[in-house]
């Protein structure tokens, strides 16, 4: 099992410690963008059997993911052969480093409305040693927060298998990340791909107020940046989020 950096750590040394970590991980904060953003436009690009795009279909959330793992571990490999590769046996991380197994990386997406992640129930549970043992659950992260075909949010950091906390009864299946690993162990890289978003992300903003946005043609974080209106609501938003909204 992967021995943690943060074991026995105070919270308020955790994120020192997770800048540590992403100084000696081979990939840059920027790359990672870089790629992510490559192999999402492959994946909406590309067709099902050389007749249908793929945007044609409702790919469920957790089919999205896999494509796009599998297009970034694709991707690494290409770039950087004999040191990144995809997952070849079932203990392998989804991006297997070949020179350092330290930094083989999971990836985790959500197509959940939201920041959050989302795990099994299981990756709670020790895993089984051996021949029967599966991918340890702790170690390097790149995940992927998307809403339909845009991406919303990327971060890489790191997640200890304790860190998933069974959501809801017994009989649940779901695990969630507890708030201080968003907060200190995930590093967001943000960027204008972000502009892309739901308007529903924005602090201020419900469901009912997203709608009646929509109505105005404010679907977007973009659509709020461009706004020239002089709607009051709307510049008060605008005017909420702008030191967000003017860093991307």
């Amino acid at each position: 099992m992967t021995t943690s950096p943060y074991e026995g750590k105070p919270i308020e040394d955790w994120q020192s410690i997770t800048d540590s970590l992403l100084v000696e991980y081979p990939l840059s904060t920027q790359e990672i963008l870089d790629v992510a953003l490559i192999c999402w436009d492959r994946l909406w690009s590309s067709t099902i059997g050389g007749e249908i795009e793929i945007h044609e279909v409702e790919l469920p959330a957790p089919v999205v993911g896999y494509f796009f793992q599998k297009l970034y571990a694709h991707e690494l490999s290409k770039r950087y052969p004999g040191i990144w590769t995809g997952e070849q046996e079932k203990r392998d991380k989804d991006l297997v480093n070949l020179v350092n197994a330290k930094f083989s990386t999971e990836m985790k997406c959500s197509g959940q409305m939201g920041y959050k992640l989302f795990g099994n129930r299981s990756y709670n549970q020790d895993s089984q040693e051996g021949e029967k043992a599966g991918k340890t659950k702790s170690g390097y992260y790149i995940t992927l927060n998307f809403s339909g075909s845009v991406i919303t949010l990327i971060r890489v950091g790191w997640i200890d298998q304790d860190d998933w906390k069974p959501q809801g009864a017994e009989t649940g299946q779901a695990a969630v990340l507890k708030p201080e690993v968003y907060q200190h162990k995930l590093v967001e890289i943000s960027g204008p791909y972000r502009r892309s978003s739901p308007i529903q992300l924005l602090d201020g903003v419900g469901k009912k107020s997203a709608v009646d946005l929509s109505v105005l043609g404010l679907n977007t974080f973009e659509d709020l940046i461009a706004y020239s209106g002089t709607e009051e609501k709307i510049l008060k938003l605008r005017k909420k989020n702008a030191p967000f909204l003017t860093a991307l």
